[in-house]
């Protein structure tokens, strides 16, 4: 297996990100590749909107990017301080389905904390926790027969950046927030309470993660066919329609909104309704994962000018082809329909 560390902006590791899955997936050799970001971005999931999520003109102040990542999950911020970690193979190799490639990837950060000498765990969905608090986000999806599994270990977090830069709650509640994340989550260097450079986590990290997957790795690069298919998905990656219009609110009169967190996730829905009982469109956002990765776009179409009544029957049998970790689709129908009565 080939074994990467990659620093530079997020357009180019993201692109990275498809290009080496589409890559592997084409026959060339799986890939474990570890990241780090320059200059700083944050990082909003697949099924996200921008304008929920994040303050923008908080980030362009600070000289940082905002992306999109190819994944679910929720809005994170990767910079010199985050590791990344990216796996790339055949699905049957990382146990065949999302949920045991992402736990296969907890365990290579459970084992690179432990070589560190912090105790971790694996906590449902896709964490990892130290002492009740995460320390690893991690993420997962398919291409056909093979699987691309990601993922963080916190390194060192500064709580307050955090909370000025994402939209989470009203100004007075700042405080708050920021000390409730450093209750819910933490990093290496809190916990082994000094500071810790990348070059001491990369080390241990690239033992643990050949242990898990049972693979000798050998430093490589892109294949001259992986550079060219980076350079065309740069341009995806950094363009505004991407990061902003892949997933927008929707605008107008008639248009309700709700939310609920799931064991999944959170869901976001927003309607806009065109009469009594008749919806128009929905918009279904979040920091959920679903399989297959586009398959929201599916019910969004599916549920445009359709009665409510219809909700549970046309989201039941969207269900039978996809599935969502953690959330039902009777859970996702009542949502809808408790938003469309407002």
């Amino acid at each position: 297996m080939r074994f990467m560390v990659e620093e530079g902006p997020q357009d180019l590791i993201l692109a990275g990100e498809e290009a080496l899955l589409e890559s592997v997936a084409r026959g060339a050799e799986p890939v474990l590749r570890f990241v780090v970001f320059k200059p700083t971005a944050v990082l909003v999931g697949y099924h996200q909107a921008v304008e929920q999520e994040v303050r923008v003109e908080e980030v362009e102040r600070r000289g940082w990017s905002i992306g999109r990542r190819p994944t679910g999950g929720g809005t994170i911020i990767m910079g010199d301080m985050q590791l990344g970690w990216e796996i790339y193979a055949p699905s049957d190799a990382l146990g065949g389905t999302p949920e045991t490639a992402m736990r296969l990837g907890a365990d290579g950060v459970i084992r690179t904390l432990r070589e560190m000498g912090i105790e971790a765990n694996f906590r449902p969905k896709n964490d990892v926790e130290v002492k009740g608090r995460k320390i690893s986000g991690i993420g997962a999806f398919s291409f056909g027969r093979f699987t691309a599994v990601t993922g963080t270990i916190l390194v060192n977090f500064d709580p307050e950046e955090m909370v000025k830069v994402l939209k989470l709650s009203t100004e007075k509640m700042k405080d708050k927030i920021a000390k409730d994340f450093k209750e819910r989550l933490t990093w290496v260097g809190r916990e082994l309470g000094r500071n810790v450079g990348m070059e001491e986590i990369i080390k241990p990290a690239k033992e643990a993660f050949s242990s898990v997957l049972n693979q000798a790795l050998k430093d490589g690069n892109y294949t001259g066919e992986e550079l060219e298919l980076l350079r065309e998905l740069r341009i995806k990656y950094s363009s505004r329609e991407w990061i902003f219009g892949t997933r927008r609110s929707l605008e107008g009169q008639g248009v309700v909104e709700g939310e609920r967190k799931f064991q999944g996730g959170l869901v976001r829905v927003q309607v806009k309704r065109a009469g009594p009982g008749l919806i128009e469109s929905v918009l279904i956002t979040g920091d959920f994962f679903v399989e297959p990765r586009r398959a929201i776009y599916d019910l969004e179409a599916r549920l445009k000018w359709s009665r409510l009544e219809d909700v549970e029957r046309e989201v039941k049998d969207w269900g039978k082809e996809v599935k969502i970790l953690g959330i039902s689709p009777a859970d996702l129908s009542a949502l809808i329909r408790e938003v469309a009565s407002k």
